[in-house]
């Protein structure tokens, strides 16, 4: 199973996500829009785990998940990934000032490690993931887009739980689905 531990998005946050990239109009081959059913803020990416290791895998996220008190973010700002040069991603910025949802990234890095998980090198930088630029002859036409947006906000979300999901890779594209969820500040993980 190739997994990755995730926050979902409040479906009003995904339908201001999915008018922004509307908004936008920015179309073209090169770039991929990120469905409404897909989007969501990961937290730490497993890649391949076997099928006997998910029941410690969704163990540890309870774990952390438990360590974790609930906390609010919000939605705003709309940028690219590389900041200069070709872009690969674009985005929309997260605020998260109580710093509980970097806390729960780095928990994850740590406790996964311990697992044999590998650990990711690059800063945390959180964000939702709008579109992925395979074009480089776009960029400049994506950046002026992106500069046109430097009010977005798209509100505020409460987060209560942490979800592994198993992405599944179809001809369609990715589907996302739920293999445990996690109640921040305790509970019992619910396997769906």
């Amino acid at each position: 199973m190739r997994l990755f531990a995730a926050i979902e998005l409040d479906p009003a946050i995904r339908r201001k996500l999915t008018r922004l990239q509307t908004e936008l109009a920015l179309h073209g081959r090169g770039i991929r829009w990120v469905g409404d059913d897909q989007m969501h803020l990961t937290v730490k990416f497993l890649g391949e785990v076997p099928d006997a290791d998910v029941p410690a895998v969704c163990e540890m996220l309870r774990e952390i998940a438990q360590a974790t008190s609930p906390f609010e973010f919000s939605v705003e700002g709309v940028g690219c990934f590389p900041p200069a040069g070709s872009v690969r991603v674009i985005w929309a910025g997260l605020s998260e000032p109580s710093g509980r949802l970097a806390a729960c990234r780095d928990a994850c890095e740590a406790r996964y490690a311990d697992l044999g998980f590998k650990l990711e090198r690059r800063g945390f930088t959180p964000h939702l993931t709008l579109a992925r630029v395979k074009q480089a002859s776009l960029s400049s036409a994506i950046r002026a887009a992106v500069t046109r947006r430097p009010d977005f906000s798209a509100g505020r979300q409460c987060v209560h739980e942490l979800v592994m999901f198993e992405s599944q890779l179809r001809r369609e594209g990715a589907e996302y689905v739920p293999v445990c969820r996690c109640e921040l500040g305790g509970g019992e993980p619910g396997v769906d």
